[in-house]
């Protein structure tokens, strides 16, 4: 199932940022080029990196660091289609900061399916330090943007950093316990199968599961030899059959549910965006909301909030969040994420 998703949230994503339909006609001289950037890590991994820039420009420009999503894909360039962030940093005249993950494109490693969390945000502040030093950026205007549970080590990859701003979209600073259990109680109450009757027994097994699973930091088979009666939660999550969990393993939800996002949120001194989609399938507005509300209480107007209506996930739009759960129906509307993120991004290069 979550290799379904995962594919069909990529398909989305290209869609929605490649296709006429739905969005503003893109000038066809508005062309991007990429240079190569080799990342050498202190463990001794060479990571590879791509830096993007709207062609015909000589300056250095301000840019955009990318921290990516759990899944395990490649983030090089490819020829003839834009990314979601390529059509923004074109949108706002900046460059793009992407590094490959160990193990995937041509970057070095075991892969990303061995990559725990501490060792990628770890690999993402070493990598920073690197491509800002790029001709093409102007390392006193870098902010750093965080897609998905890339969301969640972006404050993390900021700290202490030079930077003059961070994104997320797509996900919150709620302990990774809670997020799980909030994408649980959505999954089944949004399921074909769904019993009212029936829902709060099985959030409880998940819950409990869930305190073994990434609190304790036990196997699932661990957990079924300890604990009979929670038989087969394992196996009724999203996310288990693209093994170990997301395709990631078990260290890296582990260490996951070790941080405390909202901590490192609160340490961000610089504006920070938040970017949620009203039919987000997976995390929750709240989990979204508490960030921008805790920066504007610690620095008044330094938190944005911008909600795209009936948005999901990968800024595909719905008509409905039943519609948006089962990845159907959608029309494509680029700009109700580029605009608003692209203006933001104006205000705060010229700061």
């Amino acid at each position: 199932m979550i290799r379904t998703l995962l594919v069909s949230i990529a398909a989305l994503t290209i869609a929605a940022f490649t296709s006429p339909h739905g969005a503003k006609a893109r000038e066809p001289e508005q062309r991007l080029e990429h240079a190569s950037v080799n990342v050498r890590l202190s463990d001794g991994l060479n990571l590879a990196a791509y830096v993007t820039r709207p062609t015909g420009v000589s300056d250095a420009l301000p840019a955009l660091f990318l921290t990516q999503s759990v899944a395990c894909r490649s983030i090089a360039p490819v020829a003839e289609r834009m990314s979601r962030h390529e059509q923004l940093a074109l949108a706002a005249g900046w460059a793009l900061i992407r590094v490959e993950r160990a193990g995937m494109g041509r970057s070095e490693g075991a892969g990303c399916d061995q990559l725990d969390y501490n060792t990628e945000v770890a690999h993402y502040r070493e990598a920073f330090d690197q491509t800002i030093e790029h001709p093409w950026v102007d390392k006193t205007r870098v902010v750093i943007i965080g897609n998905s549970l890339g969301s969640t080590t972006a404050p993390l990859v900021a700290q202490d950093k030079p930077i003059i701003g961070v994104i997320v979209q797509g996900g919150g600073a709620l302990s990774y316990f809670e997020r799980m259990v909030y994408f649980d109680r959505q999954q089944l109450e949004r399921s074909d199968t769904f019993s009212p009757s029936t829902i709060d027994e099985e959030m409880r097994r998940r819950m409990a599961f869930h305190r073994e699973y990434l609190l304790a930091k036990k196997t699932p088979e661990t957990i079924a030899h300890e604990r009979p009666e929670l038989a087969g939660v394992w196996q009724s999550l999203l996310g288990t059959d693209a093994a170990p969990h997301y395709g990631r393993p078990y260290a890296w939800h582990w260490q996951a549910a070790e941080q405390i996002w909202l901590a490192s949120c609160a340490q961000l001194e610089v504006p920070t965006m938040v970017v949620y989609g009203e039919y987000e399938q997976f995390e929750s507005r709240y989990g979204h909301r508490v960030i921008v509300d805790l920066v504007n209480r610690l620095r008044p107007g330094t938190g944005a909030w911008v909600e795209i209506p009936k948005a999901g996930h990968a800024m595909a739009i719905y008509p409905d969040r039943y519609a948006a759960y089962q990845w159907r129906d959608h029309r494509l509307d680029p700009d109700a994420f580029i605009q608003p993120v692209a203006k933001w991004l104006e205000r705060v290069g010229a700061q």
